[in-house]
């Protein structure tokens, strides 16, 4: 296997079609080993939400993450497929691939996700292009003086992009299955 240790492995393209999949799936596995990453070792459990509240607190929890914000400025998020629309497995506790968020946050582009993001969307995209590229008006907008969101929430996965209305240009852009609704 050859190592890469680059962000094209992280790109949308490579990854969109990922999403509902089991994280043990030797897809999901080969997006981090090809990397040289260990998925299992960079895995952590967490404990947001109602599941950071007693008695769900002192239990396993069915959300988790891989952050590769330091070294790729990527972050996986990976849900029991009971909780989440479009889980690609029978079994409700199966952790499956849930998110994924891409941050461009950093003042220095060289600190930025570089590679390509859903939608052909781009690091200098303004809001105006941004919804051009989805090809939709936004399902909820709220934004400030220093920052704001834009949401489509009419599609699964879901786009949320946050947005810098001072600097006019993405600051993440998070795509996620939606909840699963009782119904």
């Amino acid at each position: 296997m050859i190592v890469t240790r680059r962000a094209e492995s992280f790109y949308w393209s490579r990854i969109r079609d990922l999403f509902g999949l089991p994280y043990r799936d030797p897809r999901i596995q080969e997006l981090f080993t090809e990397v040289g990453l260990s998925p299992d070792a960079s895995w952590r459990e967490l404990h947001v939400g109602i599941y950071a509240m007693p008695p769900y607190d002192k239990q396993p929890s069915p959300i988790a993450e891989i952050d590769l914000i330091p070294s790729f400025r990527i972050r996986f998020r990976f849900k029991h497929a009971s909780l989440v629309a479009g889980a690609r497995t029978a079994t409700s506790t199966t952790f499956v691939f849930a998110a994924v968020t891409y941050f461009l946050e950093s003042e220095n582009p060289e600190e930025r996700f570089s590679g390509e993001l859903p939608f052909g969307i781009s690091q200098s995209d303004d809001l105006e292009a941004i919804v051009q590229r989805v090809g939709a008006p936004p399902s909820r907008r709220e934004l400030g003086d220093e920052d704001g969101y834009v949401v489509w929430e009419d599609r699964n996965p879901v786009l949320h992009v946050l947005f810098s209305t001072r600097e006019k240009r993405p600051l993440r852009v998070n795509v996620f299955l939606a909840p699963k609704t009782d119904g």
